[in-house]
């Protein structure tokens, strides 16, 4: 199995070895916006049992790294475990309307010349901004070692595609997109919607359309 390194935004990034920080992937947010206006974000009831529930996350497929989004995780385990944390925050108020957050995955295929640990320091700090900035709409940034061909994969869940979009004019998020730019092969970003379905007391992944 691949060594995976998982980090969910109330503990931030770990701190990793130097081994580790040369091996990590990157997850940057490429969508562009004209307004650099922040949605105000107050947390409910399903978005932090959401977060919680995403520490579970993990790859049930060895090719996970190019393998579609909805197969390649442990969605039943984390569905229980959403269902489960929603007692445990009963004090918080519940989002309004259908139960669906954004979800960003990033594929790439790494330089074997890259700066992999200024790389990381670089993406750590805008996730850091991401999530201090929008009070913590950042639910989890989740990623993993290279495989290898120097294949990676990254991800991050967001109470809100508006917000994720907003954190593009963000300082931090614009210098680790810089530094980025030469740093791969090729990469491919997917949008998803993760829905919580009621009736079958489940979590479904479906590639993000606009209604």
């Amino acid at each position: 199995m691949p060594e995976i390194l998982v980090s969910n935004t109330d503990i931030a990034c770990p701190a990793l070895s130097a081994k580790q920080q040369a091996s990590v992937g990157v997850c940057p947010i490429s969508h562009t916006t004209n307004d650099n206006v922040r949605e105000v974000y107050s947390e409910t009831l399903e978005d932090e049992s959401l977060r919680q529930a995403l520490k579970l996350i993990a790859p049930i497929r060895d090719d996970f790294r190019l393998a579609d989004y909805a197969t390649s995780f442990n969605w039943p385990e984390i569905s229980a475990e959403f269902q489960a944390q929603k007692s445990n925050h009963q004090a918080l108020p519940s989002r309004t309307g259908p139960l669906s957050w954004y979800a960003v995955v990033f594929r790439s295929k790494r330089r074997t010349d890259c700066n992999n640990v200024d790389l990381f320091e670089a993406d750590r700090l805008a996730y850091q901004e991401a999530f201090t900035t929008t009070n913590g709409s950042l639910l989890v940034y989740w990623y993993t070692d290279l495989d290898d061909d120097n294949n990676c994969l990254a991800t991050c869940v967001w109470t809100s595609r508006d917000i994720a979009r907003s954190v593009n004019l963000l300082p931090r998020h614009r210098e680790a997109a810089q530094l980025s730019a030469g740093s791969y092969v090729h990469y491919n970003i997917d949008r998803c919607r993760i829905t919580w379905l009621p009736e079958e007391e489940r979590l479904e992944v479906t590639p993000w359309t606009i209604a």
